[in-house]
């Protein structure tokens, strides 16, 4: 990886650096049998450049899984992160992407994971965006799906430390978008259940009017469909808690959204961010955090987050 004290063994000529065995055991310090009996059986690399076999693997997974649903940046975007991110800084904020492959013993790719680190240095903040992550099907309910949300936090720590920030006082948070529930699609609840199990909650869709920007090609589409998510956070230490001080609330938001101007127009995206913002910014002090559902059929928690819910939240149809 790229922040911190190395210990990572290179492969080939760079095309790929594994999280060594104290990166994977720091990722796995969690209260998860399942995530730590992964970091037995599977291996965690990071792709370090587009040119090579292991980034058309780890796109072309991701592109099957993602891209049909229009929840994938374009090739080129990925690849210039890839490329060019390994430690950035881009205006206040400190900017890592890390595309990471694991494979099993065999040497067989079992699952994909990207996210972005972004460090805000003024606010002793860091946001892991966790952009996608992909689990196989035959490596499925084997506790890697919960190693590969678990490493994106020793990563935001190492970037704290690189940042010369101290880990154990500054803010460190992890977000993910997520669909709405839907009745017919029982995927989208097992994915919030499965969150859920790993410490996440929601921000009240009521008061986060979440929106993913279109990441299709501006050029060759006609208006921007952005689309509707629920916007989820862990708050590592503060799990239990039922409200997130709105500035952190708001940080989430435009720590994401200075992702996107990355790779989106800035005058689409700003309609949308000051949309979301205006409305958290009527909440309060605190934001509500809601319980993620214990079940498929657990109806009370998810009442707010069904699709019919959230689009009247956002005030569509």
């Amino acid at each position: 990886m790229n922040a911190g004290p190395p210990d990572n063994g290179a492969e080939g000529d760079t095309e790929i650096e594994t999280l060594g065995e104290a990166g994977l055991a720091a990722a796995c310090d969690v209260d998860d049998e399942k995530a730590r009996a992964a970091c037995g059986r599977f291996s965690v690399a990071r792709v370090c450049t587009s040119h090579g076999a292991a980034f058309a693997e780890a796109y072309g997974a991701l592109e099957a899984e993602f891209g049909v649903r229009g929840e994938l940046e374009r090739h080129a975007v990925i690849a210039g992160w890839v490329d060019g991110m390994r430690r950035v800084e881009q205006g206040e904020f400190g900017h890592e992407y890390h595309l990471l492959m694991a494979r099993d013993e065999r040497g067989a790719l079992a699952g994909v994971r990207d996210c972005h680190v972004i460090v805000d240095r003024s606010a002793a903040l860091a946001v892991a965006y966790l952009a996608h992550v992909l689990v196989l099907p035959a490596y499925r309910r084997a506790g890697l799906a919960a190693l590969l949300r678990a490493v994106p936090l020793a990563l935001a720590q190492r970037a704290l430390a690189a940042h010369g920030l101290d880990a154990g006082r500054a803010e460190v948070l992890l977000a993910a978008e997520m669909e709405p529930a839907e009745r017919q699609a029982p995927e989208t609840r097992v994915r919030l259940v499965a969150y859920g199990r790993a410490g996440f909650r929601v921000l009240e869709p009521a008061w986060v009017p979440y929106l993913q920007p279109d990441f299709r090609d501006p050029v060759s589409r006609a208006a921007p469909e952005p689309l509707p998510f629920l916007l989820l956070v862990r708050w590592p230490g503060y799990e239990q808690e039922t409200a997130l001080p709105a500035h952190l609330a708001a940080a989430v938001v435009r720590h994401l959204y200075a992702v996107f101007a990355t790779h989106c127009r800035a005058e689409e995206l700003g309609s949308l961010l000051t949309g979301t913002l205006s409305r958290l910014a009527r909440a309060g002090d605190r934001v509500p955090l809601l319980e993620l559902p214990r079940s498929l059929d657990d109806e009370e928690r998810l009442a707010p987050l069904w699709r019919e819910t959230v689009l009247r939240s956002h005030g569509m149809k």
